[in-house]
């Protein structure tokens, strides 16, 4: 007995000198998912905002459909009233009902968002998870080999990861303010402008004035109104609302994701330079370590695939939608000039928050594939002619799979960078100059 009770102690001292440091990242990964992430978190509330449950494992979804309905209800709701005034002033002028194209355009597409993330909530989700505990470096059988300097290694990996979360909060914060502007601009002007119409310009009569162009239908029943004023004001009112939570929400959660697996790839770069480092790893560990790597790859390949095919079609949606509407912009902001810098300064903002909505998309996906680009290099730059010949073997592999990089397509037509993103805003300043010239005849 007390023979077998030693070799079960040796055992286990043994298993906790194998898989201890392997425990020390997967511990390290836990206490990075456990610190606050400022912008991941508001953009898990603005989809639950809209019914959307993108992190199950943190809030329930029992109310979700209920709020999805409600949502798309008072969406439906608002579009109809712009639609209405479009359809009332569609002879006047363009200039009377561009801002109420605009709004349109934003509402329906926060609509297709909202159900187009839904019906992909499950895959949404588990790249979400997946990215806030860093399941893709867990288990990856790295720090079970007998490297020299394991603590030096697992503190770099960590140093790129909350380097990378940094990044990630302070471009989702500022989109955050950004989005803000127009959003506060729409919810206070009402009540601006009754100050303004009541107490500067002494009116006899003043009233309540909209948030913006529309034709709410009510009924008249005697002295009453169904539904009431207030009702129809307090209706429009929540309109920038859900503009602002399918703007920001989904289009952040596209950085979140792209900036996370450039982060991976920036990891897995520094894998590789290493990877015949006679410091960090010795001679005899370098091809299961690289082995380490080429698993490490699958699975980021694996990530991208998923955030491929979330974001695939609906960023052709969102595409095409800005570059209609950053063509009304330059429309209207060269109408406004003429009549004053107070709705120039507006129009300028909103100008501001679709060029970044866009711009977004195409930067963080040219910072991913930026990255593999790299990657390529590091393959080959790392001294692998004068490693084993299986250590040569996998670098060859390695090379033929990286000559392909990581690129998000917009719907397969063609992939998001910054060239792309100059051709968006080339089309849209080609349908201004033609929506001028026609306006103009």
């Amino acid at each position: 007995m007390h023979k077998k009770r030693m070799i079960r102690v040796l055992f286990k001292q043994y298993r906790i000198h194998q898989y201890g440091m392997q425990d020390q990242l997967d511990h390290e990964l836990e206490r990075i998912d456990k610190l606050p992430k400022l912008g991941l978190l508001w953009v898990e509330y603005s989809a639950y905002a809209l019914g959307v449950n993108i992190a199950p494992r943190k809030r329930s979804s029992k109310y979700c459909r209920l709020t999805r309905i409600a949502v798309l209800i008072v969406n439906l709701s608002i579009i109809y009233s712009l639609v209405a005034f479009i359809m009332e002033n569609y002879l006047i002028s363009f200039e009377t009902y561009v801002e109420a194209v605009l709004l349109t355009f934003q509402l329906s597409v926060g609509v297709v968002k909202m159900f187009h993330f839904q019906s992909k909530v499950e895959s949404c989700s588990q790249l979400v998870f997946s990215t806030e505990t860093g399941e893709v470096l867990k288990s990856l059988g790295l720090f079970n080999l007998e490297l020299p300097r394991k603590k030096e290694l697992l503190s770099s990996v960590s140093l790129i990861l909350l380097n990378n979360w940094m990044i990630i909060d302070r471009q989702v914060m500022f989109f955050f303010k950004i989005v803000c502007m127009p959003v506060l601009y729409y919810c206070v002007r009402p009540y601006f402008q009754y100050i303004f119409d009541c107490y500067i310009k002494d009116k006899d009569t003043c009233e309540m004035t909209l948030t913006y162009p529309a034709i709410v239908p009510y009924l008249q029943l005697g002295k009453y109104e169904f539904p009431s004023y207030v009702i129809r004001f307090f209706l429009l009112q929540s309109g920038p609302l859900w503009c602002f939570f399918a703007v920001f929400g989904f289009n952040s959660l596209f950085v979140v994701l792209t900036r996370y697996e450039s982060g991976l790839i920036k990891v897995l770069r520094f894998l590789v330079q290493n990877s015949t480092s006679d410091i960090l790893v010795p001679k005899d560990q370098r091809v299961k370590y690289l082995q380490c790597c080429v698993r490490l790859f699958a699975r980021i390949s694996s990530h991208h695939n998923q955030i491929e095919n979330l974001f695939k079609y609906i960023i052709l949606v969102q595409c095409s939608v800005s570059s209609i509407l950053i063509c009304m912009l330059l429309y209207k902001i060269s109408t406004v000039l003429e009549v004053g810098w107070v709705w120039m300064g507006m129009i300028m903002v909103y100008f501001v928050t679709i060029a970044l909505e866009i711009t977004l998309y195409n930067v963080s996906a040219q910072k991913v594939e930026s990255q593999s680009e790299l990657l390529f290099h590091d393959w080959y730059n790392c001294s692998w002619y004068n490693e084993s010949r299986e250590f040569k073997f996998m670098i060859k592999m390695m090379l033929l799979f990286s000559r392909r990089t990581f690129v998000l397509s917009v719907g397969g037509f063609t992939s998001l960078s910054h060239k792309f993103l100059v051709q968006v805003f080339r089309l849209s300043a080609n349908f201004f100059l033609l929506l001028r010239n026609m306006n103009n005849k």
